[in-house]
């Protein structure tokens, strides 16, 4: 008796570029767990053939999606291919879903190196959440004005259209759809490979931070969506299915149902993940109140007991060391730099550098009020937080860290200096250094002083940022005694009576 022929999983997706690159990264997924089973076919959405820059209001949220999961609920296909950012927030289909590991949420706007010197741009952009991001957009960007305009198309012809304008400057991107593109985009079409790769090095890159400018919820997500009862396709995909993803993902739908649901709202809503701790970055329009909201939620309950005294009591009055500016001991000018403050001898020097990296988005807004564009941050997440690859930078050398001078502390890159830090611990640092019970740390140099002076703080509760900060602190004090918080004021909060 010949044995029993697995029946083929019938895989639908839509027909652009970037939609046939995420089916192939589900083809990878699926086929690890059972090879030649799947049997694709490509189908357009109302958003595909409605080109109209008022599409979403005419036929609603779900203009992507729809078509395609029609055919599931009909059974001609047995797994829709989506970004879960275009999914409807209530799904009246009946189906289920599982989805990948998420790539990058973070939005990118493109601008074309040949509008870098004008005052006034013109942004591409068809979400009404990242038309208001514009607005804020100002604080961050050293233009005089940023001014939506309706776009709509696949990534290359988006591109295109902006390249070929002389009224059109730049354009709001997924990260997730240019870097998914990059990785996989050769092997599904060599021609719009290229063309992409081609036009893309005619823009200036800028990342923009989650803790400013949260994404669309799921964004950077692909979902794998099937019918439920179909019991031998959800055992395969179930096995596929990136818990930790699909749970943020799914927070992240909820908390936006909250305010309506639906790409067509200003609210952006990311889940950031550092260390141990789940960060919550929301903000948008109140559909109700027609105000604007910002909040920052840490999900991981953090069970502290308050206390009446803090260090530092008050960052007004805290000082530990001086710093003294010098000029850069190396040449900055076509270098990707790393600032970690935001105060320069030389300030002009940062506007010939290749590439510009902040540790937070406090210095990015000062060095952008100084005319200096830059290009993204860190965002207080550290070091580790999610490296840029070499295609948004102009050059492939490394990055260099704008630092103290003799900085041993640094591995992951060489070092520039530009000041010189000398103890200077004033009386009201010192008296509050001894009354404290819980202590915040915003640099290492300052722990290692603080514990010279009082060796007791070791068997205090501590807490820092996560960075490098944590990263040494945490061999002087086991981890799961330090407490991490993205910020002075979040210790606060959360430790002071």
């Amino acid at each position: 008796m010949s044995s029993m022929v697995m029946k083929k999983i019938v895989l639908l997706s839509r027909k652009s570029f970037l939609a046939k690159i995420q089916t192939h990264i589900a083809e990878i997924e699926i086929n690890k767990i059972q090879k030649n089973i799947i049997d694709t076919h490509y189908s357009s959405s109302v958003g595909d053939t409605d080109m109209s820059a008022k599409a979403w209001e005419k036929h609603g949220f779900g203009i992507f999606t729809n078509s395609l999961s029609k055919k599931l609920i009909l059974k001609d296909v047995d797994v829709v291919v989506h970004s879960f950012k275009d999914l409807p927030v209530k799904n009246l289909n009946k189906t289920s879903f599982i989805c990948l590991k998420r790539d990058d949420p973070r939005d990118v706007i493109l601008i074309k190196k040949t509008s870098l010197n004008k005052k006034k741009l013109v942004i591409g952009t068809s979400s009404p959440r990242r038309k208001y991001y514009l607005k804020k957009l100002r604080e961050f960007l050293p233009f005089e004005e940023l001014k939506p305009f309706d776009i709509r198309g696949n990534v290359p012809s988006r591109l295109e259209k902006i390249l070929n304008s002389s009224k059109e400057d730049g354009v709001f991107m997924a990260k997730a759809a240019i870097d998914r593109i990059f990785n996989y985009g050769e092997k599904i079409n060599k021609k719009d490979y290229r063309n992409f790769k081609l036009k893309f090095k005619k823009f200036e890159k800028i990342i923009l931070p989650i803790s400013e400018f949260p994404s669309a919820a799921a964004q950077g997500c692909i979902a794998l969506e099937y019918r439920r009862g179909d019991l031998k396709t959800e055992k395969i995909l179930k096995k596929i299915n990136h818990l930790p993803s699909l749970d943020d993902c799914q927070r992240e739908r909820k908390y936006l149902y909250k305010w309506g649901g639906g790409c067509n709202l200003d609210v952006g809503v990311t889940i950031e993940n550092i260390l141990n701790e789940k960060i919550l970055f929301a903000q948008g329009k109140d559909n109700q109140t027609k105000k604007y909201f910002k909040e920052k939620k840490y999900l991981n309950n953090k069970k502290v007991k308050k206390v009446k005294n803090i260090f530092p009591s008050s960052l007004s009055k805290y000082q530990m060391f001086q710093r003294n500016l010098h000029e850069f001991n190396k040449t900055v000018k076509n270098k990707n730099v790393l600032a970690t403050r935001s105060e320069f001898k030389e300030f002009k020097s940062l506007k010939s550098v290749s590439n510009l990296i902040t540790s937070g988005v406090s210095s990015w807004k000062k060095i952008s009020k100084m005319g200096i564009l830059v290009n993204s941050s860190l965002d207080s997440f550290g070091e580790n937080y999610r490296e840029i690859k070499n295609f948004y930078k102009d050059n492939q050398k490394p990055t260099y860290k704008l630092t103290y001078e003799g900085n041993m502390l640094n591995k992951k890159f060489p070092v520039i200096s530009h000041y010189s830090l000398v103890p200077l611990i004033n009386d009201n640092t010192i008296d509050n250094l001894f009354v404290a019970e819980s202590f915040y740390w915003m640099s290492f140099s300052a722990f290692k002083l603080a514990i010279q002076l009082r060796p007791e703080i070791l068997n205090k509760r501590n807490s820092c940022g996560p960075g490098q900060t944590y990263l040494q602190i945490s061999k002087f004090i086991p981890k799961n005694q330090l407490n991490v918080y993205l910020t002075y004021d979040d210790f606060k909060n959360f430790e002071l009576k």
